[in-house]
This record gives structure tokens, C-alpha cells and sequence, in this order.
């Protein structure tokens, strides 16, 4: 679900307009309790399955969980569908601006205010972190220059503890760690354009850093997310502390207004 969230995130690369765009057409509805989550797009059409607010919050307002406070006990197991379109005459540009929210994300935004009343704020606390750096010995990635236009499905999952990223950058590869790790992962490598590569840990030890007391040989099966950066991408993950921008949630209504 982590990673589907962060290449759905990904995906929709595009610029932000002065004036807020909003979907044209947009059908909200309690998801069946047996239904699976599944995320389709194409073009300025989403239609969703079985996915929480807590999903669409962190999605339309690009932030990790662990940086939305504020949430009702419900927000995470409350499931809905969502068909949402506007207009295809007016396509967004290919990349979007630096720390800009993409027209797609604004027209959610929208939407959740509109029929869940969601208000929020935004504030600046001290939380624990990780910077993404690169590790001593120098990245063990092949830097090429950024297309004009990035592609749909830049990362790919196909097993546990499997992760492929196609024509990626430092920052969007932090961004997927954010959400494996359920903490803000900060792109601090300085690194310019986009890569490809291969990733490889065993999930049991996912969150185990390289600083931690290790597990027997005898029970150790493959190298933790944090070992295998290092190891496999010449990166590393550094635990700090700082200022750190969260989301507020002031109000929310767990059913939406009639479609």
C-alpha cells in the first residue's frame, strides 16, 4: 500500500496553476467491506477503491502519516470509492515547480474540503528524521539528465523487499523511504538528475538501523532497508532531529456531502 500510495504521488508530476483547479465531476461512496484497494488514473480522471482519507489527505497534500496530526481514530479504516474527472483541454505541464502541489493534488484538495468540510493548518515542530546522504565511498548510481516529460511508473515493487525505480531522483526515492518507514526522509545528497536502480532487503528487518544490535547469524536472512542502501546505492540514511512542517487537521466529517 506504501509504495502504491508513493508512485500514485509520483506519477502525477505537473505544474501548479495561480488559480486552484477543481474536478469537474466527482462521485463519493462507501467502499464494500469485502473490496480490495486499487488506484486507476488517466489523463484528469482518478477513480479509487476502498482507500481511506488518510490516503487522500497525505496524497493531495504530498506529507507523510507520521506528519498529520490532528486525525480522528476513523481516518485510517473508514474506506471509500472516489470517481473524479475534469475537463482534458487544458493538460498540465510535464514537471511540476519544486515543493509545488501538481493541479491533480489541488483538485483533491479541493474536493476534500468541499464534500468532507476538511480543514487544516499548517505548523513547524521538532520531530525525528532522516536525512538521505550520500555515503562515504560515493553514490554507486549512474546520474543521467532529467527528461523533459517523467515517466508514469517510475517505481515498481515486485516483491517483498524488492524496489526498482526507473529514471528516478534523490528526491523521489526519499519520498518512497518516507512512506516505507513511516518517517520523513529529507533528500540531502546534493545529487543532480535521475538514475535507475535496484533495491534488495529482507523485510523482517526493515526498520532495523545499521547502528542496531544485530540479529543472530543463524536468524539473519539478508540485509536490513538501511544496510541495503548503503550497500546496493552507495546512500545512506542519517537519524536527526529538526524543524519539520506537519498538517494540522482542525475539522473533518466522516461521511461526504450527497454526490
Amino acid at each position: 500500500m506504501r509504495i502504491m500510495k508513493s508512485v500514485f504521488l509520483l506519477a502525477a508530476l505537473a505544474a501548479a496553476h495561480a488559480q486552484a483547479p477543481v474536478f469537474e465531476v466527482a462521485a463519493i461512496k462507501p467502499s464494500d467491506t469485502a473490496g480490495t484497494i486499487s488506484i486507476r488514473r488517466s489523463g484528469y480522471r482518478i477513480a479509487t477503491t476502498s482507500t481511506s482519507l488518510l490516503f487522500l489527505i497525505t496524497w493531495a497534500y504530498d506529507v507523510q502519516s507520521d506528519r498529520l496530526y490532528g486525525k480522528p481514530n476513523w481516518l485510517d479504516s473508514v474506506r471509500y470509492d472516489v470517481t473524479a474527472n475534469a475537463a482534458q483541454d487544458n493538460r498540465p505541464a510535464p514537471l511540476r515547480q519544486p515543493g509545488q502541489p501538481t493541479e491533480l493534488q489541488q483538485m483533491m484538495q479541493a474536493l476534500l474540503a468541499e464534500r468532507f468540510k476538511l480543514v487544516i493548518h499548517r505548523e513547524t515542530r521538532q520531530l525525528p528524521r532522516y536525512a538521505l546522504v550520500v555515503a562515504k565511498g560515493g553514490a554507486k548510481i549512474r546520474l543521467t539528465e532529467a527528461p523533459d516529460v517523467m515517466g508514469q511508473t517510475p517505481f515498481t515493487m515486485p516483491g517483498r523487499g524488492r524496489l526498482m525505480g526507473t529514471q528516478v531522483s534523490a528526491e523521489m526515492l526519499a519520498k518512497v523511504l518516507s512512506d516505507q518507514l513511516n518517517r520523513s526522509v529529507q533528500d540531502q545528497t546534493g545529487l543532480k538528475g535521475v538514475f535507475d536502480f535496484k533495491l534488495e532487503w529482507e523485510p523482517d528487518v526493515l526498520s532495523a538501523p545499521p547502528d542496531s544490535v544485530p540479529a543472530p547469524a543463524d536468524l539473519r536472512t539478508g540485509s536490513s532497508l538501511f544496510t541495503a542502501i548503503q550497500e546496493q546505492l552507495g546512500l545512506k540514511l542519517e537519524a536527526r532531529k529538526g524543524p519539520v512542517e506537519v498538517l494540522v487537521i482542525d475539522h473533518i466529517e466522516r461521511v461526504p456531502t450527497e454526490n
